[in-house]
């Protein structure tokens, strides 16, 4: 029996295509946010807030702007990512003139470093930093009743934060009785969670893997199992009147 091979220029058309799908839309994962800068110019001391928006290719945004007190907010112009190279305008009135702020530079996780071109005036190397998110207000207890492969199961996880770390434990009830497991691993960041609960059962441990999101009250999470079962569920608040 003899296989169809596609031809090499169809291949080639396949994967092209299916690049140009692709790529617009993960092209500036990672820039959207908000970034801090300061530095000195000829003019003075500047501090800024850039607010960054990616939408494939295209980035869109504001800078606010102060100078010894005064604040102004600008809308950018010309807003583009290509893999890492990062450039924008930020454009002004000087004196009743019109000016472009031309900025070009590299992204590199939670940094920008860009050259900042004020016109044909001046030239300055800066560095913008991404604001620090604020870790999720997850600490307190949380109640949940889910379905699995082995029956219902009750849950309550008592969580505690200390910056993006996170402790606490998990008191649980199956069919294998009651346990109070102390969890590992525990890390938020923004609105993500993540931490491991390693069960204890008669005859072996199994790694259970918690990752999920705040939302308000509710803690929404994906529960694996080792390698047997994956469940989705959402973990609701404890008013503390109620503790």
């Amino acid at each position: 029996m003899t296989k169809a091979l596609l031809p090499a220029s169809l291949l080639f058309v396949a994967v092209a295509s299916y690049a140009a799908d692709v790529s617009p839309k993960t092209e500036g994962a990672g820039l959207s946010g908000k970034w801090l800068s300061e530095f000195d110019t000829r003019v003075g001391h500047l501090k800024y807030v850039y607010v960054l928006k990616a939408d494939g290719e295209k980035v869109t945004g504001t800078a606010f702007r102060e100078r010894e007190g005064v604040k102004t907010e600008i809308e950018l112009k010309e807003g583009a990512i290509h893999g890492d190279k990062v450039s924008f305008v930020e454009p002004i009135k000087i004196q009743g003139q019109d000016m472009r702020i031309e900025y070009q530079g590299t992204l590199a996780g939670d940094q920008m470093k860009l050259t900042r071109k004020v016109g044909d005036f001046a030239s300055t190397e800066i560095v913008a930093r991404r604001e620090a998110q604020p870790a999720a207000q997850v600490d307190g207890k949380w109640n949940a009743e889910f379905d699995t492969q082995v029956g219902k199961q009750k849950y309550s996880y008592e969580l505690k934060t200390d910056g993006a770390k996170l402790t606490g434990k998990a008191i649980g009830e199956s069919q294998f009785g009651k346990f109070d497991t102390p969890i590992t691993e525990g890390k938020v960041e923004g609105d993500t969670v993540s931490f491991v609960e390693m069960l204890k059962l008669p005859d072996r441990e199994i790694k259970i893997d918690y990752t999920g999101k705040l939302a308000g009250d509710e803690l929404k999470l994906t529960r694996k199992v080792g390698d047997f079962a994956t469940e989705e569920f959402a973990a609701k608040r404890v008013p503390a009147s109620a503790k």
